[in-house]
């Protein structure tokens, strides 16, 4: 025991004696090599912040409360403020183009205009972009807003490290596969996307909507596929990273924010100005179409009321209020008059009379005399009812005629007219209404006295109409006997009447003939098997 009491002795002799020499010691070298020191400390930092966060997390939020509680407090209050600004400009220009193009982006959209509204006014702009080595914590490269550079973002990836180690050690019990995705604090956020040995943490002020995410992960992709087995085997050595490269990748979701704001900001006045000019100038076009169809009409309608020159035609066109006339007339006197009466509309500044004098050119009155005279002498045929209308050189004639060999008659009359060049014509060739049946007794395919009388008489109506109609032969039975039987006595009774109406007759139009196992319609064969056996015979269609 005295031995043990005799070492503890010595020992605090010992660093008593030692202890301002230690002390000295180790001030002198922190003050000489003070860089290097912090350098040796600084991978430590990121595992002791996550020891502590670990163990004392209320600790941790206590202590930065005071500092981080008051800078996001005004932060937001200064956000609030400057989005109400921003509303309240854009209410005030609710006459704008601006509100005018929101109004129908919101109706296309199907959504709010106030909705919209803060859509645009809470935009998203990133600050900074930070890509991080996963498992050291070790900064690899970043891109900073010029008018928002980081104090410390070596210090800042390695504070995200530890969180993000934190949460998800945290939330991987009930949910392994997933990982924190962003941290919120006040009017900005810390969106984080991350690879297999790397993560990006964006640091975005303001709202950030789906373009702003999918932009983030297009570049992380870009990362990983071009430099992703660089940042797998980095060791801590940032010399074999290739930096620049990275940063020009990163730098690309500033300059996207920044192109947009620019595009937004410089509207040249002439973007505006052209469209009004074009829509001035078609508004002065359409006014002035507007004026020369309104003189156009009541030139015409001058013209028509004039006796004297309605039966000629007068092409009247109206550009510039300068009036054009063409058509032909057979004295100066109608040419003198249309100028007279255009010297009575307001509004025409020129004339150029184009219309020419014909003196061989005939009456239109006096053809139209001749015209109404020779239809009279056809109207007189039985069966023809003719009507035309003469519009000066064209005639159209419409109506009935007796018969087509008074068609061919009636076109060499009228071209003989002076006056007529065009003929058109809706004629057609009257069809005589023939609806006749042919009886047959029982078992009988022979032709009786009445039924030739009858085919004589519809032979003579066709004849004297000149018809070309098609004849239409339908053959009913009386369904005594078997279908077989029936049929053949059909089509032996349609033959007999074929040719007595062809080879006895000499009869020229086309024959249709048709055979029916059933009884005409609306005839009962149980009662009047007489009336139930015959041959129909009508006249299909007309031929002009």
């Amino acid at each position: 025991m005295s031995q043990e009491k005799q070492n503890n002795t010595e020992e605090k002799a010992l660093e008593k004696a030692l202890s301002p020499v230690v002390n000295r010691l180790i001030d002198k070298n922190f003050e000489n090599s003070g860089d290097k020191i912090a350098s040796q400390i600084a991978p430590l930092i990121g595992g002791a912040i996550r020891e502590q966060i670990k163990s004392q997390k209320d600790d941790i939020v206590d202590a930065l409360y005071p500092v981080m509680g008051n800078m996001i407090s005004k932060f937001v209050t200064k956000s609030l403020e400057e989005l109400f600004n921003k509303i309240n400009t854009q209410i005030q220009n609710g006459l704008s183009t601006q509100a005018i193009k929101r109004k129908i982006k919101a109706k296309i959209k199907g959504v709010s205009e106030c909705d919209l509204l803060l859509q645009e006014s809470s935009h998203a702009k990133i600050k900074a972009a930070l890509l991080i080595h996963k498992e050291s914590g070790i900064l690899l490269t970043q891109a900073e807003d010029e008018t928002n550079k980081l104090s410390d973002p070596d210090m800042l990836a390695s504070m995200m490290t530890a969180i993000r180690s934190f949460v998800n050690d945290w939330i991987s019990v009930d949910t392994p596969n997933n990982e924190l995705g962003e941290i919120e604090y006040g009017g900005n956020k810390i969106i984080i996307e991350a690879s297999g040995h790397s993560y990006l943490a964006v640091i975005v002020e303001g709202a950030a909507y789906t373009q702003t995410y999918q932009d983030i992960r297009r570049v992380l992709e870009k990362i990983v596929l071009k430099y992703g087995e660089s940042i797998q085997s980095f060791q801590g050595n940032t010399q074999n990273i290739p930096i620049e490269k990275l940063q020009e990748i990163l730098k690309t979701l500033l300059a996207h924010k920044k192109i947009n704001n620019e595009k937004t900001n410089k509207t040249h006045p002439l973007i505006w100005i052209l469209p009004l000019i074009l829509i001035g100038w078609f508004g002065y076009l359409f006014y002035e179409d507007y004026i020369d169809k309104n003189l156009e009409k009541q030139v015409q309608q001058m013209i028509e009321q004039t006796p004297a020159l309605t039966p000629y035609k007068i092409n009247v066109n109206i550009k510039n209020a300068i009036l054009t006339l063409k058509g032909k007339v057979p004295f100066v006197y109608h040419k003198n008059l249309l100028e007279k009466l255009v010297e009575k509309i307001d509004g025409i500044n020129k004339l150029d009379n184009k219309v020419t004098v014909l003196p061989t050119l005939t009456d239109p009155f006096q053809v139209s005399n001749n015209i109404a005279y020779l239809l009279k002498g056809f109207n007189q045929i039985k069966n023809t009812h003719i009507g035309y209308k003469f519009d000066y050189s064209t005639l159209y004639i419409f109506g009935t005629l007796a018969n087509q060999s008074l068609y061919k008659t009636l076109k060499n009359e009228l071209q003989k007219i002076p006056g007529i060049e065009n003929i058109k014509d809706s004629l057609k060739v009257f069809k005589p209404k023939i609806k006749t049946d042919i009886h047959f007794n029982t078992a009988s395919i022979t032709l009786n006295a009445d039924a030739i009388t009858k085919l004589t008489n519809i032979i003579q109506d066709i004849n004297k109409s000149d018809t070309n109609a098609t004849v239409l032969l339908q053959a009913y039975s009386d369904m005594i006997g078997d279908k077989k039987t029936n049929k053949l006595l059909a089509k032996k009774r349609l033959e007999n009447i074929q040719n007595f109406l062809t080879q006895k007759n000499k009869l020229q139009n086309h024959i249709i003939t048709k055979i029916y196992d059933i009884p005409p319609p609306g005839i009962d064969p149980q009662k009047n098997s007489y009336e139930a056996r015959r041959i129909h015979i009508s006249l299909q269609r007309n031929l002009p």
